[in-house]
């Protein structure tokens, strides 16, 4: 199930532009901090926030005088966010009682004071302030160390007593917002390649042969003209397949006019051998004219079946009856020991079982080998079998037994004619009731076609 997720995820479109868009992101803000961090590290920076720096701390030191004056440093504490803490001979003051141990305090040269121009900045007793100024941090407060005389200075900010939480609301708001930005990008993405899902489906509905299926479009960007170009194509592609269909409608009624009255020539035939092997070729040419009338009909969209409740016991029985009677003894039966009642087209059933017996008992090995007809009736479906154990079809030609025109072996049952539209047309009477056609077969050992009929169907 997780892996099935993952696989999606990974193969999803929108995931992919998301992810694109996410390292993208993630790009800009690393060349971006790296920008910033180039640019703050220039020479010339340093030596102008280094300059600043040493000139407050001059001033303030100035300020306080030497030897160090604590009323002024008290007013000075009392007046900005800071402490003081003034250490000396005789002398240990703190604005704040709470001033931290210096032994946990570890102070550090500051960087920022590399390229500032020495003996500029001095401290009231002579000395350069960089050479004894030091910086540290510690619980959550920043240091400020400067030695004058025989005096340590410190400065503390934030002041002590104030003690800076560790602020969750900056990145809980930070990563909330950045949430929804994903998943705006996220449904903004979904939303931009929505017609690829419409698109998808369209093509598998057109290529099952829905070809009065429309895809939507709503949309007015590229992938909506690509969807208004694929139901313009679907409608051609419709367009030109009715007009085959009604082409060979109109060529298979034609022809039956001409062999209608060849039928009725022939019986002014005197020779009885000549007369009967035109006529075989008659009712050959006529065998397969029905053939085609009856596919196309199938195929048309206006076709509608003639259902009635059917036995399918009795129905079998009597088509082997009348159809097979000289090959009885071959065909083996095996029906259900009630009657199974089904709601179909009787006529259409009927040249769908003859059509799979015919080529049963024609591809057997031997004209002695028996095929098997079998009904087996579930709750859901109805399931008619037919086998025989003739030579077989490989996987390719199961494939391709219900294409039209199709013959696996042109050579074989030669002698009883066939053009390929037999099982064809099984296929498209199992369709049109609702129901499967389904081929299993093994080189050498035979060939079982079953046919499934749902209990109801929409016709």
């Amino acid at each position: 199930m997780i892996r099935e997720l993952l696989y999606k995820i990974a193969h999803s479109l929108s995931a992919r532009l998301l992810g694109i868009f996410l390292v993208t992101s993630l790009i800009y803000g690393f060349t971006a901090r790296f920008a910033v961090d180039l640019v703050l590290d220039r020479d010339y920076l340093r030596e102008i926030v280094g300059s600043h720096i040493a000139l407050h701390t001059t001033y303030f030191l100035r300020d306080l005088g030497l030897p160090p004056s604590i009323e002024r440093a008290a007013e000075i504490a009392a007046q900005n966010p800071m402490d003081i803490r003034i250490m000396g001979p005789d002398v240990d003051w703190s604005s704040d009682p709470a001033f931290p141990d210096l032994k946990n305090v570890k102070f550090e040269p500051g960087a920022y004071f590399e390229h500032v121009p020495k003996d500029i900045f001095v401290t009231p007793d002579g000395r350069d302030v960089f050479a004894t100024m030091a910086f540290a941090r510690y619980d959550e407060h920043s240091f400020v160390r400067v030695y004058v005389a025989d005096y340590r200075i410190l400065i503390a900010s934030p002041k002590i007593s104030v003690h800076p939480s560790s602020n969750l609301a900056a990145p809980i708001l930070i990563g909330l917002i950045s949430t929804l930005v994903l998943a705006g990008c996220f449904f903004a993405v979904t939303w931009l390649i929505r017609p690829i899902g419409w698109i998808k489906d369209g093509a598998e509905r057109i290529g099952k042969g829905e070809l009065d299926y429309r895809i939507p479009t709503s949309r007015r960007d590229d992938l909506g003209r690509l969807a208004v170009d694929i139901n313009l194509m679907a409608g051609d592609v419709q367009g030109m397949l009715e007009a085959k269909q009604q082409m060979l409608l109109a060529i298979s009624h034609e022809l039956r006019s001409p062999l209608t009255r060849t039928k009725v020539a022939l019986e002014f035939l005197d020779d009885e051998t000549t007369k009967q092997s035109i006529l075989d070729d008659v009712l050959e040419m006529e065998s397969l004219i029905t053939d085609l009338l009856e596919s196309e009909r199938l195929n048309t969209r206006h076709s509608k079946l003639q259902i009635s409740t059917v036995d399918l016991v009795q129905l079998i029985k009597e088509l082997i009856e009348n159809e097979f009677r000289q090959e009885n003894d071959r065909i083996e039966v095996q029906l259900a020991a009630t009657s199974v009642h089904r709601d179909i087209d009787e006529t259409r059933i009927r040249l769908l079982l003859k059509n799979l017996i015919d080529n049963a008992l024609c591809y057997s090995q031997n004209g002695a080998d028996q095929i098997v007809v079998q009904l087996e009736a579930t709750p859901d479906s109805a399931m008619i079998r037919v086998s025989d154990h003739g030579s077989g079809m490989t996987p390719d030609e199961v494939e391709r037994a219900t294409e039209p025109f199709y013959r696996a072996d042109p050579a074989r049952c030669r002698d009883t004619g066939g053009f390929g539209l037999g099982l064809y047309l099984c296929r498209r009477i199992a369709e049109a009731h609702g129901g499967v056609l389904r081929i299993d077969s093994e080189v050498g050992r035979g060939t079982s076609v079953t046919l499934e009929l749902p209990v109801s169907s929409d016709s």
